[in-house]
Parts: C-alpha cells; sequence; structure tokens
C-alpha cells in the first residue's frame, strides 16, 4: 500500500476516534449540568456511528487535513446555569482533544525508551498533532465552532450577549473567509492563530520529546 493511501487510512481513524471523544465531552459535560437532551438522544456515547457526519468525513476521506462530526444537541435552559454551564459545555470538547494529545505525548516518551516500529511513532504522531489541531482550531471565536460560546464567558454579559447575537447574523463566513489563504496556499489569520498557541504547545513538545510539527 502506498504511503500516501495509508496515511489517508491513518487520519481517517484517528479523526473518527478524535472527533467521537469530543462530542461524547460535550454531551457528558451538559449531562453532568444538568441537561440529558444528548444522553436521550444517544449522543453520549462512544460509538463512532452516532457521531460522525457524512460530509464531515468525505472530507477526511478526500485528504482534508480537518473533518467534523454532527453537533450534539444541547439545551442551554435546562442547565443549571445556562449562561456559565453553556460555556463550560462548549469548553469540554476541545479540552478532551487537548487532554488526549497531552497523554499521547505520554505515551510517546514512553515507547521512545522501547524498542518499537518507527510506524508506531507515525501512528502517535498523528494522534498528538490531530487532536492539538483539534482542540485549539475549536477555541477559535467564531461561529458555529466551540470558541464562539466560550469567549462569552469572559465578557460582561451584556457583551457576551452582544457578541453572540453579532456572530450568528455572521453565520458561516467569518469561518469560511478565514479558510481562502489556507486554500489558497497562502499564509493568513488561521496560520498566526495556531501561532499565537506556540507557547502553551511547544513547551509540552519539548517537555516530552516530540518534534514541533507547526
Amino acid at each position: 500500500m502506498e504511503q500516501g493511501t495509508l496515511d489517508l487510512i491513518v487520519r481517517f481513524f484517528v479523526l473518527t476516534v478524535s472527533l467521537t471523544i469530543h462530542e461524547f465531552s460535550h454531551a457528558w459535560a451538559a449531562y453532568r449540568l444538568g441537561d440529558d437532551t444528548a444522553a436521550r438522544a444517544g449522543r453520549m456515547s462512544l460509538n463512532p456511528l452516532v457521531h460522525l457526519d457524512p460530509i464531515g468525513s468525505l472530507l477526511i476521506l478526500t485528504g482534508m487535513p480537518l473533518g467534523w462530526a454532527k453537533p450534539v444537541p444541547v439545551d442551554v435552559f435546562r442547565l443549571r446555569d445556562p449562561r456559565r454551564g453553556g460555556a463550560l459545555v462548549a469548553l469540554a470538547g476541545p479540552a478532551s482533544n487537548f487532554i488526549l494529545g497531552i497523554v499521547f505525548c505520554a505515551v510517546f516518551l514512553i515507547l521512545s525508551f522501547q524498542d518499537v516500529s518507527a510506524g508506531s511513532f507515525r501512528l502517535l504522531s498523528f494522534f498528538i498533532q490531530i487532536n492539538f489541531a483539534l482542540a485549539i482550531f475549536n477555541l477559535l471565536p467564531l461561529y458555529p465552532l466551540d470558541g464562539s460560546k466560550v469567549l462569552p464567558l469572559f465578557l460582561s454579559r451584556d457583551m457576551g450577549d452582544r457578541y453572540e447575537a453579532f456572530m450568528g447574523r455572521l453565520g458561516f463566513w467569518p469561518l469560511l473567509i478565514l479558510f481562502l489563504p489556507a486554500v489558497l496556499g497562502f499564509s493568513g489569520p488561521l496560520n498566526f492563530w495556531f501561532t499565537l498557541w506556540n507557547p502553551i504547545l511547544r513547551p509540552i513538545l519539548h517537555l516530552f520529546g516530540v518534534p514541533a510539527f507547526w
């Protein structure tokens, strides 16, 4: 099997696992904070089939670096504290990917002292890169990403409500525009967003002996 085809299969597997845990974390956090909507819909599950979105999965298979899963249904008004709880539910997804990235960094360090194949390190590298990328990407404060629901928690109630209303009116356009330079092969705001996280990400990778990947 060609390396490109093998990498595509591995990336699909890693993204499927990572997105499943991401969506499960949203559902679990909502349940713990008082909303069982996702649980009753069968979405508080680690079964990938209940989370995968056909279009998001297709993008993964065509070689795109990211994909997405079906959003978990959350009724913020059933949460014990809708404003704070809604932000925590949104944060749970990226947090789960960040934690997974650290866990796989630790596995990488442990295996570096063992006699294991290069393929094992390649698989671990995919898990580390993709989970950190998912966490950072989803924290972008743009609709419909998780960051657009997390940011209002750090604003006054009035500013937070205005921000959410503004993002709702703009819809997907800011995110699409953000992707345009990357699609055309240019460095742009999306690259800058990932670079902003280097002071946090690089020390973690260095601590576990994982090569920096951006």
